[in-house]
């Protein structure tokens, strides 16, 4: 993926079905089936069958599936999706990756093993 569709996919939160404001703190489970954007903290597991957002402020710990996922913010745990994984500029990423297509900006920080699946 070029970094110019990369940045283009990052969205404005009226374009999200569901947004967990910054001020959210949650341990548990997530699932949803549309697109959801995190601002806040989370820890557990996430599942999104749609793209999952996580935001410049957002704290995640969480063990996450989705069909795909743009990151901004910092995320402690392994990641995987159906298209796309992509920590853009100022992203923290401590875990491992897996998707068809993973992207990683020269301005991220990154700290784990990526797996190109088919």
């Amino acid at each position: 993926m070029r970094e110019e569709e990369v940045k283009l996919s990052v969205v404005e939160e009226e374009e999200v079905d569901t947004v967990l404001g910054s001020e959210i703190e949650f341990e548990g489970e997530i699932e949803s089936s549309k697109s959801l954007m995190i601002k806040g903290k989370i820890s557990g597991d996430i599942r999104c069958d749609a793209e999952l957002y996580i935001t410049e402020q957002a704290e995640v710990r969480a063990r996450i599936h989705a069909a795909s996922v743009v990151i901004r913010g910092r995320v402690y745990g392994d990641i995987s999706a159906n298209s796309l994984i992509a920590v853009l500029d100022w992203g923290h990423v401590e875990g491992n990756l897996s998707a068809p297509d993973i992207y990683l900006s020269p301005n991220c920080s990154f700290k784990g093993t990526t797996v190109i699946t088919s």
